[in-house]
Parts: C-alpha cells; sequence; structure tokens
C-alpha cells in the first residue's frame, strides 16, 4: 500500500495523477486528506480515500494503517506551523508501521541560508533522519509554475522586480517533480536517501527575462531590488506578512547562491531530464 499526503493541493494531486499513469491502476494507491469531499473524484478513479488531519495526529496513525510507502507532501503554512505537522506525521508513520517515507523537501536546507522555507525543510529531514522509519528526501528547486507570477509585470511595463540579486536557479515545473517522485515511489529500490530533483542548468533571472522575451516577442527586463522593497510590495497585494516574508526570504536565498546547484537526479529517476528553460518559457508564455 502506497499513501500521498495533501492528494488534493497544486502538487500531491499531480502526484497522485503521476503514480495512476506509471502503475495502470489505482490498487494499492490510497490518499490521506483533511476533507474528504474535496477529493471524490479521485475516489471514482479507484483510490481508497482517507481522512487525515497534520492537525489531529489520532487521525494520521489511522490513515496511516497498513501503508508501506508514504508520499508525505510538505505543507502549506508559516515555519512552525508546518514543522509541527511535519513531526505529526512522522510520529503518526512510526506508529502505524510505515517502512517508507518520501519527502518533497526543498533544494535549499543550507544552515546559512536566509530563507525560512530552508528551516522548515533541514528541521524534517534531519526528524526523518532521527525516525528509525527508511526515508527519502526528494528535494525541488524552484517551481516553474511561478515563474508567470514572477514576470506578470513585464506585460505591464516591461520589468519585473526581485530580491534574487544575480544569483541562479533552476526551474522545473510541478507536473515533471510529480512525474519524478512518483517514479522514486514506485522503483523496487533507491540508491541514496537524498534525490535534488533540479533542471538541466541554472539562469539567473535576467537569462529569464530574455528567454521569456524569446518566447512573446515582447521587451522583457529584469529588475533586482531590495528584501524591503519586495516584502511591502507583497504586503501591498494582499499577502499575508508571513507568506510576503518567506517569500523575500526565498530570492534573497538565490541570491546568496543556494539554489545555484545542478544534479542528474531527475533522469536517475525518470530516464530523461526535465525540460529546459526555452521549453518552459514557450509553453508558459507564447500566449502573451
Amino acid at each position: 500500500m502506497l499513501l500521498v499526503t495533501g492528494a488534493t493541493g497544486q502538487l500531491g494531486r499531480r502526484i497522485v495523477d503521476q503514480l495512476l499513469a506509471r502503475h495502470g491502476s489505482a490498487t494499492g494507491i490510497a490518499i490521506s486528506v483533511r476533507d474528504p469531499a474535496r477529493a471524490a473524484d479521485l475516489g471514482q478513479r479507484g483510490i481508497e480515500i482517507r481522512h487525515g488531519d497534520f492537525d489531529q495526529p489520532a487521525t494520521l496513525v489511522s490513515a496511516f494503517a497498513g501503508v508501506d510507502k508514504l508520499i508525505l507532501v510538505s505543507t502549506d503554512g508559516p515555519s512552525d506551523l508546518r514543522i509541527r505537522r511535519h513531526r505529526n506525521a512522522i510520529d503518526a508513520a512510526r506508529a502505524a508501521g510505515v517502512r517508507h517515507i518520501l519527502y518533497t523537501s526543498f533544494i535549499d536546507v543550507a544552515a546559512d541560508s536566509p530563507a525560512e522555507f530552508a528551516v522548515v525543510h533541514r528541521t524534517t529531514e534531519a526528524e526523518l533522519a532521527a525516525s528509525g522509519v527508511q526515508f527519502t528526501a526528494l528535494r525541488n528547486p524552484l517551481y516553474a509554475d511561478f515563474l508567470p507570477m514572477n514576470v506578470a509585470a513585464a506585460f505591464i511595463n516591461g520589468v519585473f522586480e526581485l530580491p534574487a540579486g544575480s544569483g541562479r536557479a533552476s526551474f522545473v515545473s510541478r507536473t515533471e517533480l510529480a512525474e519524478a517522485t512518483a517514479a522514486a515511489a514506485l522503483a523496487p529500490a533507491l540508491a541514496r536517501s537524498v534525490y535534488e530533483l533540479t533542471g538541466q542548468a541554472t539562469h539567473d533571472y535576467h537569462e529569464l527575462a530574455a528567454a521569456v522575451a524569446r518566447a512573446t516577442g515582447k521587451p522583457v527586463r529584469y529588475q533586482p531590488v531590495d528584501t524591503d522593497t519586495y516584502a511591502q510590495a507583497l504586503v501591498a497585494q494582499g499577502l499575508p506578512p508571513w507568506f510576503a516574508d518567506a517569500l523575500t526570504r526565498m530570492y534573497a536565498a538565490v541570491a546568496a547562491g543556494k539554489f545555484d546547484r545542478i544534479s542528474n537526479d531527475f533522469a536517475l529517476l525518470v530516464g530523461h531530464p526535465p525540460r529546459p528553460l526555452a521549453c518552459l518559457a514557450q509553453e508558459l508564455f507564447s500566449h502573451h
């Protein structure tokens, strides 16, 4: 039995889709969700739906009963809440006798990173290592899915701003990361406990701007800004202050070089590398 948490979320739902495609059937696949009604369509596809609430640990122990492999999709929210929820899931998995946890982690887990996200994933990986349960950390890079939001202002005034300096990162779509996660979960054995699911190359945001300009035929320029300016702009757009701060710190980590990492791990799991930036730009922006 293989179970996916957070299966009604953006990444979790895609992981379920990829599991179904690779496995060929819903047999032996279950999901754990806070609101089973939101997963009714997955139930219609033959997937077993279980109720599990990260804030109610007892529900997780029953949701994880009989599960061999658990795909723990990292939660959203302020860092202390995320860490507590992940801890609840790890404790419940151990209590339920889960044999292997695959965790959707983050490429930046550096102790000296300015990013709040790094603290969450570093802490959870450490707690997985201490749990005694076999685990695999699947470290995701920046989602390509967020690039349209990053660049949106450029289609109004030709410029988009981020506090990423000249830092470099790779961008991979959620769908492709879900594909790699499903491949790892269905593999009979995994060679190691950490996989870094980066793109084939890293790019700074000036290079991203150039790729978007080529895809759209419109002038697009990247302007680095300071962290305070960016955080204030996000709050003005209506983002909760904690989320504005977390995003700002993430781009500060890009500026600090924490995302300038390349690995062949994606291809090891999937059999081919993720799409390069030119393809992503064409797919995401050619309609502009």
